[in-house]
């Protein structure tokens, strides 16, 4: 009795087998009724489907036999599975294999024998549908064919059940990576949401629903056009059209929402589309970012800054009229000096209707003159300031000693340093009231008397509005000193009028210094290229905002800039205002977000889905240019042994060096990726007329593997069976297709005795 080989595959097929698990089970009346109506139709008694496991072979199916599996040793079906048709024994007897086996010479007594093998998807031979006789009996070219055709059934069961492991162990993978996906879309601090090509909400984040107000299931019954402000959705949709066009990757904006209790909220919106296969819309991903308190501060800033300039220009004029007037009442006092006596009927008509206070104090401080505005100013009538002291109705008690001293050094000497000149004191009215008062005196001589006129205005107002200016201006600063981005203000010749601290805080700069620098003073000569076009745009009176990179102390740091034009009255440009935004780390998020969804986590190379969008545009570009092109599909021969031997932590260190072999030997223009396990593949384009250049490739590739290697302390040796799919110029050849082309081709090389490489 001759006992048969193992196959060459027998490791992967015994796994394969174990796999299914369907061994030591219950029938399956689809597989029994197959076995039944076999035996009828080649009226054999005993027909079985027999999975041959490693030390026995298992009877699935079973019709005709008194028992459920046997040794493999004595087994018909294990020399079947070697064969890739029928095994056909007419006469048991008569066969040098056969003719001495326990089953032959006793029960159940094989005369006869036909046996069809049984394979898996990766076509392992699992076993045998199998038919026995107690005669020896010949078996025509037909019955072959109808054989294979019950054994096909059979196997179409066995591989349905292996297609449906592969998929439920697939989706396991997919829900691991959803997991993974969840909780960076829940945890993000920025709003994340997935939205249909109509506008639909279909995913979003928490932050995201914590910025609009709504709850998940509000917010997935409604569309972003619904709350959309009505202003801001036609900038918004023209972007979306030119992003589903393809005419730009993805687009910025700051736009606002309509929250659910009818507020607004500004936010800063990052759109990007995510295509399918076939390069058709699947859904937009949005990345939202609260900016209201910022734009805000800058409508309170604008709104400020309008104030004090509205308040600048009112004072400015009052003053202008104020100073007009008073150069005016100057001259009519010199005129009125030069001719008191002839004119002063006159005069006193004119201090009867001064705008301000006069009054006129003889020698010994006593008031002579007293006019209607003084009255209105001071509160106290002519008739009861004529004849009184001037310091104690005008002057608080609290400043008159140094009102006596001067008014005494006068008289005395006939000079003071107050004649003349214009003075800010502090007066009194009636009630005791103080308040800031300007005040002008002047000498007048009648005969040997001295007079001293004086003119007093109330400017407690203007005052108070400096005041306000001044506090104004400090409120201003200290707002823009604790915004999260820098603030300027320059004039045309780019020279900073104003900044706030973080200047100070990004360059270590100070303030003094920086108002005597000029922007381009400030930047290196490959960002002041950069910025200069925009620069010139918003001294032409364009707002402009743009991306870019800025070195400070912490740094290079990604930023937004908005130049923002400051036109006067007259429509002219006078200079603008400058607003830089740190976004490095919305950079960061949106890149990482980006990578993580194309790549393989293990070994960096791009996952099956980055793949089959990258071998669609090679097999397009191979069309267009009329070029060959090769699919190399990589599987690491004896993965699983190294894995169960060494753990999984040694399995991922293998993949990584191989991964980084295969990678090694590619070329600039190739790519490499992982579908799955220790499945890998390599596109190479622009190759030449005949296969040498991909074959060269599956050469180096496989050279280099056969160095022995140092990985986590073990030797080891690897090798790998590669299959090729090649296209020429003019081949019409969908992606799918050439893959399972570089698949079959794999397999070939793998049946072959791995470690090398097969043509397809």
């Amino acid at each position: 009795m001759q006992v048969a080989a193992p196959p060459d595959n027998e490791t992967e097929r015994l796994h394969t087998l174990h796999n299914l698990c369907v061994l030591d089970t219950e029938p399956e009346e689809e597989l029994d009724r197959i076995t039944r109506l076999a035996a009828r139709h080649f009226d054999v008694p005993i027909c079985l489907i027999s999975l041959v496991d490693q030390d026995r072979q298992w009877f699935k199916s079973n019709v005709g036999l008194n028992s459920t599996q046997s040794s493999r040793k004595e087994s018909f079906c294990a020399h079947a599975i070697l064969h890739w048709g029928a095994l056909i024994v007419p006469d048991a007897h008569e066969d040098e294999r056969f003719a001495d086996n326990p089953a032959v010479t006793g029960y159940p007594f094989v005369r006869f024998y036909a046996g069809y093998p049984i394979r898996s998807r990766q076509g392992h031979a699992l076993g045998t549908l199998c038919l026995i006789d107690t005669r020896t009996r010949t078996f025509s070219d037909d019955e072959k064919a109808d054989l294979h055709d019950f054994a096909v059934m059979v196997q179409t069961y066995f591989q349905t059940r292996e297609n449906d492991q592969h998929i439920n162990q697939v989706e396991r993978h997919l829900a691991s990576a959803e997991e993974i996906f969840q909780k960076v879309f829940a945890q993000a601090a920025v709003g994340i949401a997935l939205v249909s090509p109509e506008g639909q909400w279909l995913k979003v984040n928490q932050s995201l629903c914590k910025l609009v107000g709504y709850d998940q299931q509000e917010m997935q019954s409604l569309t972003f056009q619904q709350i959309t402000y009505p202003d801001d959705l036609h900038t918004d949709l023209q972007y979306l059209n030119q992003l589903v066009r393809g005419d730009i990757a993805t687009y910025t904006l700051e736009k606002r929402y309509i929250r659910s209790n009818g507020q607004i909220v500004w936010v800063e919106l990052t759109v990007s589309l995510m295509r399918d296969a076939q390069g058709q819309p699947l859904h937009f991903i949005s990345v939202l970012s609260d900016i209201d308190a910022r734009k805000q501060a800058e409508f309170a800033l604008a709104d400020l800054r309008h104030n004090l300039e509205q308040r600048v220009e009112i004072r400015t004029a009052e003053m202008a009229v104020a100073i007009s007037q008073l150069n005016h009442q100057m001259e009519k006092r010199i005129e009125i000096q030069q001719e008191l006596q002839a004119e002063k009927e006159r005069f006193q008509i004119t201090l009867e209707n001064a705008v301000d206070a006069f009054l006129e104090i003889d020698q010994n401080g006593q008031i002579i003159a007293w006019n209607l505005a003084a009255e209105q100013m001071f509160g106290w009538l002519r008739k009861e300031a004529l004849g009184r002291k001037a310091g104690d109705m005008i002057i608080p008690a609290r400043r008159r000693r140094p009102y006596w001293a001067e008014l005494k050094r006068y008289l005395k000497h006939g000079q003071s340093g107050t004649l003349g000149r214009r003075l800010q004191i502090v007066a009194c009215r009636k009630d005791g009231e103080e308040f800031i008062a300007e005040l002008t005196l002047s000498e007048n001589r009648i005969g040997e008397q001295r007079l001293v006129d004086a003119f007093v205005q109330d400017v407690s107002v203007r005052e108070a509005a400096k005041k306000e200016i001044l506090e104004h201006r400090r409120l201003l600063k200290a707002v823009t000193d604790h915004l999260p981005a820098l603030i300027a203000y320059v004039d045309t010749s780019l020279r900073y009028l104003f900044i706030n601290q973080v200047f100070q805080d990004w360059f270590g700069i100070s303030a003094e210094a920086l108002l005597a620098m000029r922007v381009t003073d400030l930047l290196e000569e490959s960002t002041h290229l950069q910025i200069s076009p925009y620069m010139d745009r918003v001294l032409a009176g364009e707002q402009v905002a743009f991306d870019s990179e800025l070195n400070t102390l912490q740094g290079c740091q990604q930023v937004h800039v908005d130049f923002i034009p400051h036109i006067d009255e007259l429509g002219k440009v006078t200079g603008f205002y400058i607003q830089v935004q740190d976004i490095t780390q919305r950079k960061q998020l949106e890149n990482q977000l980006a990578f993580e969804a194309s790549h393989d986590q293990l070994t960096g190379l791009p996952n099956r889905r980055a793949f089959m969008l990258a071998l669609d545009a090679a097999i397009a570009r191979a069309k267009r240019h009329q070029q060959p092109m090769a699919l190399l599909f990589l599987d690491l021969d004896g993965f699983k042994q190294l894995n169960d031997a060494h753990g999984h932590e040694f399995g991922d260190k293998v993949l990584q060096y191989f991964a980084a072999t295969i990678s090694a030997a590619s070329r600039e223009t190739d790519t490499v990726a992982r579908l799955a396990g220790d499945e890998f593949t390599m596109i190479l384009e622009n190759l030449g007329d005949n296969d040498s250049g991909a074959i060269q490739v599956a050469q180096r590739i496989l050279e280099q593997l056969a160095v022995p290697c140092l990985i986590d302390g073990h030797s080891v040796q690897l090798s790998s069976s590669i299959g090729i799919a090649l296209t020429h110029s003019g081949d019409e050849l969908a992606s799918e297709l050439l893959l399972a082309k570089a698949d079959a081709a794999m397999y070939q090389a793998k049946a072959a005795g791995k470690g090398r490489f097969a043509l397809n």
